[in-house]
Protein backbone atom coordinates (compact mmCIF):
# COMPACT_ATOMS: atom_id res chain seq x y z
CA UNK A 1 0.00 0.00 0.00
CA UNK A 2 1.31 3.18 -0.96
CA UNK A 3 -0.10 6.74 -2.73
CA UNK A 4 2.61 9.22 -3.56
CA UNK A 5 2.23 13.00 -4.24
CA UNK A 6 3.00 13.85 -8.14
CA UNK A 7 3.80 17.25 -9.61
CA UNK A 8 1.00 19.19 -10.72
CA UNK A 9 1.08 23.19 -11.70
CA UNK A 10 -1.29 24.47 -9.10
CA UNK A 11 -3.10 21.88 -6.93
CA UNK A 12 -2.49 18.45 -5.61
CA UNK A 13 -1.95 15.70 -7.30
CA UNK A 14 -2.11 12.10 -5.42
CA UNK A 15 -1.56 8.73 -6.84
CA UNK A 16 -2.30 5.45 -4.92
CA UNK A 17 -1.61 1.81 -4.96
CA UNK A 18 -3.06 -0.82 -2.79
CA UNK A 19 -3.45 -4.84 -3.19
CA UNK A 20 -7.50 -4.41 -2.50
CA UNK A 21 -9.54 -2.02 -3.64
CA UNK A 22 -10.63 -0.99 -0.01
CA UNK A 23 -7.01 -0.80 1.23
CA UNK A 24 -6.93 1.93 -1.91
CA UNK A 25 -9.32 4.18 -0.38
CA UNK A 26 -8.19 3.35 2.88
CA UNK A 27 -4.96 4.77 1.63
CA UNK A 28 -6.83 8.05 -0.24
CA UNK A 29 -7.47 8.96 3.37
CA UNK A 30 -4.12 8.83 4.51
CA UNK A 31 -3.41 11.09 1.45
CA UNK A 32 -5.97 13.78 1.69
CA UNK A 33 -4.51 14.18 5.45
CA UNK A 34 -1.21 14.37 4.60
CA UNK A 35 -2.21 17.06 2.21
CA UNK A 36 -3.93 19.13 4.78
CA UNK A 37 -1.27 18.42 7.66
CA UNK A 38 1.19 16.08 9.10
CA UNK A 39 -0.65 12.74 9.43
CA UNK A 40 1.43 10.97 11.72
CA UNK A 41 0.81 13.88 14.48
CA UNK A 42 -2.99 12.83 14.24
CA UNK A 43 -3.96 10.43 17.53
CA UNK A 44 -6.22 8.01 16.69
CA UNK A 45 -8.26 9.18 19.44
CA UNK A 46 -11.82 8.91 18.07
CA UNK A 47 -13.65 6.88 15.64
CA UNK A 48 -16.09 7.81 13.15
CA UNK A 49 -18.40 5.37 10.75
CA UNK A 50 -19.08 6.57 6.95
CA UNK A 51 -21.15 4.77 4.41
CA UNK A 52 -21.19 6.18 1.14
CA UNK A 53 -22.68 4.73 -2.22
CA UNK A 54 -21.83 5.88 -5.46
CA UNK A 55 -22.32 5.22 -9.46
CA UNK A 56 -18.86 3.71 -9.66
CA UNK A 57 -15.51 3.08 -8.16
CA UNK A 58 -14.34 6.62 -9.67
CA UNK A 59 -17.06 8.77 -8.25
CA UNK A 60 -17.03 6.96 -5.09
CA UNK A 61 -13.47 8.06 -4.40
CA UNK A 62 -14.70 11.57 -4.54
CA UNK A 63 -17.37 10.98 -2.60
CA UNK A 64 -15.20 9.55 0.14
CA UNK A 65 -12.92 12.03 -0.12
CA UNK A 66 -14.95 14.82 -0.03
CA UNK A 67 -17.01 13.39 3.06
CA UNK A 68 -13.63 13.66 4.64
CA UNK A 69 -13.20 17.42 3.51
CA UNK A 70 -16.94 17.69 4.90
CA UNK A 71 -15.97 16.36 8.54
CA UNK A 72 -12.67 18.45 8.52
CA UNK A 73 -14.49 21.34 7.15
CA UNK A 74 -17.22 21.51 9.67
CA UNK A 75 -16.73 19.51 12.11
CA UNK A 76 -13.20 20.03 13.00
CA UNK A 77 -12.15 16.28 12.54
CA UNK A 78 -9.08 14.67 10.72
CA UNK A 79 -8.08 11.27 10.53
CA UNK A 80 -4.94 9.00 10.88
CA UNK A 81 -6.43 5.83 9.25
CA UNK A 82 -9.04 3.73 8.53
CA UNK A 83 -10.66 0.15 8.32
CA UNK A 84 -12.73 0.24 4.47
CA UNK A 85 -14.60 -2.30 2.97
CA UNK A 86 -16.05 -1.73 -0.75
CA UNK A 87 -18.93 -4.15 -2.51
CA UNK A 88 -20.29 -3.90 -5.84
CA UNK A 89 -23.89 -4.74 -6.61
CA UNK A 90 -25.06 -6.40 -9.23
CA UNK A 91 -26.15 -2.69 -10.84
CA UNK A 92 -22.70 -1.96 -10.78
CA UNK A 93 -22.78 0.78 -8.07
CA UNK A 94 -20.39 0.77 -5.47
CA UNK A 95 -20.56 0.74 -1.53
CA UNK A 96 -17.74 2.06 1.23
CA UNK A 97 -18.21 1.37 4.71
CA UNK A 98 -15.37 2.55 7.17
CA UNK A 99 -14.37 2.85 10.48
CA UNK A 100 -12.12 6.01 10.73
CA UNK A 101 -10.24 6.84 13.07
CA UNK A 102 -8.57 10.58 14.22
CA UNK A 103 -9.37 13.41 16.41
CA UNK A 104 -10.48 17.01 16.60
CA UNK A 105 -8.01 19.50 14.83
CA UNK A 106 -5.79 21.15 16.99
CA UNK A 107 -4.35 24.17 15.30
CA UNK A 108 -1.20 23.94 18.38
CA UNK A 109 -0.50 20.54 17.05
CA UNK A 110 -2.10 20.12 14.00
CA UNK A 111 -0.49 22.56 11.48
CA UNK A 112 -2.05 23.12 8.25
CA UNK A 113 0.51 22.85 5.10
CA UNK A 114 -2.47 23.43 2.56
CA UNK A 115 -6.63 23.63 3.04
CA UNK A 116 -8.00 21.39 0.11
CA UNK A 117 -11.20 23.20 -1.23
CA UNK A 118 -12.42 20.57 -3.51
CA UNK A 119 -12.07 16.93 -4.63
CA UNK A 120 -11.77 17.56 -8.67
CA UNK A 121 -13.02 14.74 -11.33
CA UNK A 122 -9.83 16.19 -13.34
CA UNK A 123 -7.73 12.94 -14.04
CA UNK A 124 -9.11 10.75 -11.70
CA UNK A 125 -8.95 7.37 -12.20
CA UNK A 126 -9.34 3.66 -10.23
CA UNK A 127 -8.40 0.85 -12.03
CA UNK A 128 -6.77 -2.63 -11.47
CA UNK A 129 -3.33 -2.86 -12.14
CA UNK A 130 -1.66 -5.23 -13.86
CA UNK A 131 -0.32 -7.15 -10.71
CA UNK A 132 -3.92 -7.93 -9.83
CA UNK A 133 -3.94 -4.76 -7.18
CA UNK A 134 -5.50 -1.42 -7.70
CA UNK A 135 -4.07 2.09 -9.17
CA UNK A 136 -5.88 5.24 -8.08
CA UNK A 137 -5.43 8.73 -8.98
CA UNK A 138 -6.89 11.85 -7.43
CA UNK A 139 -6.33 15.89 -7.50
CA UNK A 140 -7.15 18.26 -5.26
CA UNK A 141 -8.46 21.62 -5.37
CA UNK A 142 -6.36 23.88 -3.28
Amino acid sequence: MSYRFLDHTADVAVEIEAPTLGELYAEALAAFTDTVTERERVQPAAERRFAVESADAESLLVDWLGDLLYAFEVDSLLFRDAEVEVEEDSDGRVRLTARARGEAYDPARHRIKVLVKAVTYHLLEVRRADDGGWRGRVIFDI
